[in-house]
């Protein structure tokens, strides 16, 4: 029996090809093409960017991996997503328009530009109203659910710090888990901030929890002059359940990627050869 080893650098490479949206009707070179539809929840009126740190696993405590992401506020919705992958659709959704450039050149900048690109979970807050709509990849797969707008039981202190150019206040918490120490601008008075962090009366320009393993700091925030708007987007092989649900899910799957991969219907194995992968590191954000 062959043994077939997918290390994770290949997978790197599937996981930006199918982050990529895309619905192509026929032959992969015919027109009409396009992303996939997404409703628009929104326009921001501020974006906000932060430098994401996250420490995957606990037994390579200097090993982080690095995210740019950006919280598009609107009067309604904020939408917390990677900034390099919204671009991406932003781009590519222009060259799908035009039959002239060769779809394959598309896919490959497209590659190119999402290489390494980091965290592809995104969090929509109050979207239904008064509730939080989060995606997440594992592996091959993407979990959508929706939970009530999480309460954080922040206690303040005296103790300041500048972040960007802003005066912050500092305030502490125990939030599923962890404690987090989160510094906010009372000059900038939105109750919001980055990932699901919300509650304080100013917004969040850095947070991290006690151990590093989660980090979050604010490194650019400026108004938006220009209609940008906030997206809702869904493919159809998206897997909708519950928080408690998707926990499960993740943590089963850290410990059996054979499973996820296999049933995919993403990778081919052929027949009387399998796919062969360790455990997983699995320390995610929420503990409880």
């Amino acid at each position: 029996m062959k043994i077939i080893l997918l290390f994770s650098f290949a997978l790197g490479i599937q996981f930006s090809l199918f982050a990529q949206n895309i619905v192509f009707k026929g032959n992969i070179e015919d027109v009409p093409r396009k992303m996939e539809p997404r409703d628009t929840l929104d326009c921001a009126y501020l974006n906000v960017h932060y430098r994401q740190l996250i420490r995957k696993d606990k037994l390579f405590p200097e090993e982080l991996t690095g995210s740019d992401m950006v919280l598009q506020i609107g009067e309604q919705v904020s939408k917390y997503s990677n900034y390099r992958f919204l671009v991406n659709d932003s781009i590519m959704t222009e060259e799908l328009r035009c039959p002239k450039l060769n779809i394959t050149n598309i896919l490959n900048q497209a590659t190119m530009r999402t290489k390494n690109a980091g965290d592809r979970s995104v969090v929509i807050k109050n979207y239904p109203k008064g509730q939080y709509w989060v995606r997440v990849p594992v592996l091959l797969n993407k979990y959508i659910y929706m939970e009530r707008e999480p309460v954080f039981d922040w206690i303040f202190t005296s103790d300041t710090l500048t972040v960007l150019g802003y005066l912050c206040k500092k305030a502490t918490c125990l939030f599923r888990g962890r404690y987090y120490t989160a510094w906010y601008a009372p000059d900038i008075p939105l109750s919001n901030g980055p990932w699901k962090f919300n509650g304080l009366p100013g917004l969040i320009l850095k947070v991290e929890d006690a151990d590093r393993d989660y980090s979050f700091e604010c490194t650019a925030l400026y108004r938006v002059d220009w209609k940008s708007p906030i997206y809702l987007s869904k493919r159809k092989k998206d897997i909708e359940t519950t928080r408690e649900k998707f926990r499960q899910a993740e943590k089963a799957a850290m410990n059996n990627p054979n499973a996820v991969i296999g049933n995919s219907g993403l990778v081919t194995v052929p027949k009387g050869e399998k796919i062969v992968t360790k455990i997983l590191p699995y320390n995610p954000i929420e503990l409880e």
